[in-house]
Parts: structure tokens; C-alpha cells; sequence
């Protein structure tokens, strides 16, 4: 059967790159500075390339077809393999916590642009109805039948939704960007710096390194890339990454722009709502974040299942490829499909409802995107984008010559390790005070 083209594989990588994450970055903004904040947006993208290129090379050179990220980890350093598991589990059930977050803080303003709209004074709405407590509980109750179930069938719809909400989103920036002076309603414009350096610099910096996150899904699309030879896996990847680097230059400049030193950790809730235009775009990433959840926890759970099989030493994996914002990837492709003793129904739904009341419990706890994303951005954007495919790519060619790729291999493993290190150190300190 043919395999897939350039431009299909592009739009699904694509798809899988932008996601919700991108609301935090004209915030990140307000650490850096315009001109500092897109230089580190073009760098991340041009670092996450590279790692994309080793991910190539390195599947290249092993014995038979790689199946997906965590064969490749499995077959350079089979030891190791437990360290995708302790990721990819901490990084999806991060994210999941981002998605309660931000559906808690924009339901109170969508029921305000519905009450509007009526004719109504918000005031007339009970108080209790605007609580963020009551939203992020009606969002983890309404999502959850579909988090206790065993397989998730095809999602692509989901990245459909990412896609129309991003439009959407790209449209009410753009909107209140040109007409702001003639809006009552926005808030107050705070000062804009081309360059601000400072301990805020750091803690955001893996925002926007989490915004490119997707060595875990690459393999997926060179496998079923047609005649994926190194010259057309590089043009999906650069153009992929230079496609998500474009949009997300224009949230953050824009969003930037916009409200200046003022753009808070989530870019949509600063526009008012008043209005059932600024209203259905709130409530389209509440959608977004609905479907995704479940798409989140999966992968996050089924992690942490292996990682517990792996220290009882029956280290059997889950059959998913599924994790972070991987909304395309097609179910059934992993590689991992070996003979296991599912859990219980009891266990499986206690590890479910451990990992949903864990997670809403941070994300009533810290009302802040930017932490968050700053947590699962130093610890598993670093790990997954750059420590591990410098690492992958070492182990591989450890007997071979010392190229150049291998010298560099090793600068992005340390940058990972570094920015991990500084930025973690960072976030936890801004958690603390």
C-alpha cells in the first residue's frame, strides 16, 4: 500500500504540534521582550529540527524498521526504556491538568458573553455560577465516561477541533489587534520592551519549547511517510516546525502587542466578553480542551502501568503510541502490542479517578497556565525533544566516527540537561513564593 505524502504528513504534523499550549506565549512575552521572546521561539524551533534530524539518522542505522519512539529507546538503550514511561506519564498527566485549567478560567466568561448577548446584566447570573471551583468540576464530570474506557479509537477529529479553534483564536487577535482603540472593553495596555532579561526569562523559556514537543510522534510519521528517504523526512519536519513557528510568532507578537506588559498566562481570556464572537472562540477551546483531555490521560496512564510492570520486573507496554498533543496519530500503530494481564477493572478504574483527582487538585491549586507548562516544559519537552535523541543518537553511534552531528548530538543533550535543571529550579521557586 502506498504510504502517505509530503504535504499529508506535514498537515498531520502540523496538526500535532499547535495546540493550547500556544495561549501562554504572548505571556512568556512579557519576560523576554519582542525581540528576544520570537529570537528564542525561531532558536527552539531550529533545536528541535536538529533533534528531529538525529531521530532520522539514528532510525536509519539500527537493523529493521523502528515502529515508534519507544522501540528506538528500547533497541539503543534497553535499561533505559523506563525513562519514557516516567516522561510521557508525568508529561500527559501535566497537560491534562494545563486543559482543567484553562477550561475553569474560560467558562465563567463564556456564561458571561451568553448572558450579555441575552440582554441580561451579569449580575442577575447567582454568583456560584461564575466560580471556577463549579466549572472545573462540571468539565472533569462531563469528560469523564470517556476517560475510564480501555481503548481510544480514532481521534482525528480531534485535531480538526485544534485546527478550527486556532483559526478562531488567529481571528479575534487579529480583530481586536486592528480595532482595539475602538473597544471600551479591553484591558488596560501595559508597556512593551524589544529585550527584558530576568528570572521570569528562565521560568517561561520551556513554554515555548514545550509549543514544538513531538520527537514522540516523529517515528509514526516516517514510517508511513511514502519513500521516506532523509531529503523528504527533513522537508516534513522543517516545514512542519516552520509552520507552527509562523503561528506561534504571530500569537506571541500579536498577543504581545496587544496587551503589553498585561498578557496574561492565557492569551483568550484577555478579550472581553461581551460579545458572542470573543464568547464562541472561548467556548471552542473549552472544546478543544473537552476532547483532548481523554487523549491525555490515556497515553499518561498507560505509562504509568508500564513503569509499575517495569520495577515489578515484567516490563510489558501498553499497545499506544498516543501521548501529549499527538491528536493524529492513528491508534493501533505501536509496537509494543506484546501478550500482558490487563488490570483488573477495579485497579484500572482507581489508577483512573487517582490520576483525575490528582490532577484537578493542582489545577484548583495553582491558577496559573504558565507554571504548569513550565513544569511539563522543563521536564518533559527537555527530556523528550533533546536529552534523549542526543542520547539515542550517542548510544547508536558510540563505535562509529566522530562526525560533526555526533559533537552536536552531545551540545543539545547538555542544553537539554541544562535548561531542565535551571528552568525546573526556576518554576519550583515560582511555586514556592
Amino acid at each position: 500500500m502506498p504510504g502517505a505524502s509530503i504535504a499529508s504528513s506535514i498537515s498531520g504534523l502540523t496538526n500535532t504540534l499547535i495546540g493550547a499550549g500556544m495561549l501562554a506565549l504572548p505571556h512568556a512575552y512579557t519576560s523576554m521582550g519582542w525581540c528576544l521572546g520570537s529570537i528564542l521561539l525561531v532558536f527552539c524551533a531550529t533545536t528541535t529540527n536538529y533533534a528531529l534530524y538525529l531521530m532520522k539518522l539514528s532510525c536509519d542505522a539500527v537493523e529493521g524498521t523502528v515502529t515508534d519512539f519507544y522501540d528506538l529507546v528500547l533497541r539503543a538503550m534497553p535499561s533505559y526504556v523506563w525513562v519514557i514511561d516516567l516522561t510521557i506519564g508525568l508529561k500527559c498527566w501535566g497537560v491534562t491538568i494545563s486543559y482543567l485549567i484553562i477550561s475553569g478560567n474560560l467558562m465563567p466568561q463564556v456564561l458571561a458573553s451568553v448572558v450579555h448577548a441575552m440582554g441580561f446584566h451579569t449580575d442577575s447570573v447567582p454568583e456560584v455560577l461564575y466560580s471556577k471551583f463549579l466549572w472545573t468540576v462540571l468539565v472533569l464530570v462531563c469528560i469523564s465516561p470517556f476517560c475510564f474506557v480501555r481503548q481510544l479509537h480514532s481521534m482525528s477529529i480531534v485535531g480538526y477541533i485544534n485546527m478550527g479553534a486556532v483559526a478562531y483564536l488567529l481571528l479575534i487577535m487579529t480583530y481586536f489587534a486592528i480595532f482595539a482603540s475602538n473597544t471600551s472593553h479591553m484591558p488596560e495596555k501595559g508597556s512593551i520592551h524589544a529585550v527584558l532579561l530576568s528570572f521570569d526569562t528562565i521560568r517561561t523559556f520551556p513554554i515555548m519549547m514545550f509549543a514544538y514537543t513531538c520527537a514522540q510522534n516523529i517515528i509514526s510519521v516516517y514510517r508511513e511517510l511514502d519513500n521516506c528517504t532523509l531529503k523528504r523526512a527533513n522537508t516534513v519536519t522543517v516545514s512542519s516546525v516552520s509552520a507552527s513557528a509562523m503561528v506561534y510568532l504571530f500569537v506571541g507578537l500579536v498577543g504581545y502587542a496587544t496587551f503589553g506588559s498585561h498578557a496574561a498566562d492565557n492569551i483568550i481570556s484577555m478579550y472581553p466578553d461581551k460579545s458572542l464572537f470573543v464568547g464562541f472562540g472561548k467556548l471552542a477551546v473549552v472544546f478543544l480542551a473537552l476532547t483532548s483531555y481523554p487523549v491525555q490521560l490515556y497515553p499518561s496512564r498507560a505509562s504509568f502501568i508500564s513503569l509499575w510492570r517495569y520495577w515489578q520486573r515484567d516490563a510489558v507496554r501498553l499497545p499506544e503510541t498516543m501521548d501529549e498533543q499527538a491528536h493524529l496519530v492513528p491508534s493501533g500503530t505501536g509496537s509494543r502490542s506484546s501478550t500482558y494481564r490487563p488490570l483488573s477493572t477495579w485497579s484500572w478504574n482507581a489508577l483512573t479517578l487517582g490520576m483525575m483527582l490528582s490532577g484537578i487538585t493542582v489545577a484548583l491549586a495553582v491558577d496559573d497556565l504558565s507554571i504548569v507548562l513550565g513544569f511539563v516544559g522543563s521536564i518533559g519537552s527537555s527530556i523528550v525533544s533533546f536529552i534523549l535523541p542526543s542520547v539515542i543518537y550517542c548510544c547508536i553511534f558510540a563505535n562509529g566516527q566522530r562526525t560533526i552531528n555526533y559533537s552536536l548530538s552531545m551540545v543539545l543533550g547538555a542544553y537539554g540537561v541544562i535548561v531542565m535543571i535551571v528552568a525546573l529550579a526556576a518554576n519550583i521557586n515560582k511555586l514556592l513564593t
